[in-house]
């Protein structure tokens, strides 16, 4: 009998070591998710914030002043009137 209980303790305190060596490997990956996880987000957010600084600089460049300052520059003028022409559209 005592046999069996040595055998039985044995059998319990592998299945323990093997429990707790998972339990570490599992939680080692766990980190390093972590850490994965923390360095794509300060990436993402120096992305957006890039990214946004972008469109303000987007937006400055397109502004009509900006435009109309930079066709002054290079001699542009607006069209004359008589190149225009105003059509009516009915909705019949």
């Amino acid at each position: 009998m005592k046999k069996h209980a040595g055998r039985f303790i044995l059998i319990a305190l592998i299945g323990l070591c093997l429990f707790s060596v998972a339990q570490l490997i599992v939680r080692n990956f766990y980190i390093m998710a972590s850490v994965e996880l923390a360095v794509v987000s300060g990436k993402s957010d120096s992305l957006r914030s890039t990214r946004q600084a972008l469109i303000s600089r987007i937006a400055v460049l397109e502004s009509p002043s900006r435009l109309a300052e930079i066709g002054t520059e290079l001699g542009l003028t607006p069209l004359p009137l008589e190149n225009f022409i105003l059509l009516e559209v009915s909705n019949e």
